[in-house]
């Protein structure tokens, strides 16, 4: 069970950096350019990846077309997976918003007021 943890861990790790590399070196849209892959989680059966990404300077309502670009992509994507990792079967990517940098930013952002408040008093 501790080996299976391993594995999944191990090719998330090599998923994520060729995605990241693909995005830089072979994709030729510009749109895609500014692309943050964030996170790869892998189901058990490593069938499937969700790619959290999150496009750097784009508006949220632009986002949904980058990762409508993202998605179109993915045989790029899956046949770079397929060159450079030895799996059974490729997974089937589902590429997400990862909007986890504006909750951080957020969450920064109270912290700060309310430090200020309490120095106030």
């Amino acid at each position: 069970m501790g080996n299976d943890f391993s594995i999944n861990s191990r090719v998330e790790s090599k998923i994520h950096r060729i995605i990241s590399e693909t995005v830089i070196h072979d994709i030729k849209d510009p749109r895609l350019k500014n692309v943050s892959i964030n996170e790869v989680r892998l189901s058990s059966d490593l069938s499937h990846a969700k790619i959290y990404c999150s496009p750097i300077g784009i508006s949220e309502s632009d986002s949904n077309k980058v990762i409508g670009l993202m998605t179109k992509a993915s045989g790029i994507f899956k046949r770079n997976i397929g060159q450079r990792v030895s799996l059974k079967k490729i997974p089937e990517l589902n590429f997400i918003f990862d909007d986890h940098e504006k909750y951080a930013n957020q969450l920064s952002d109270l912290i700060d007021s309310t430090i200020k408040n309490d120095s106030e008093k």
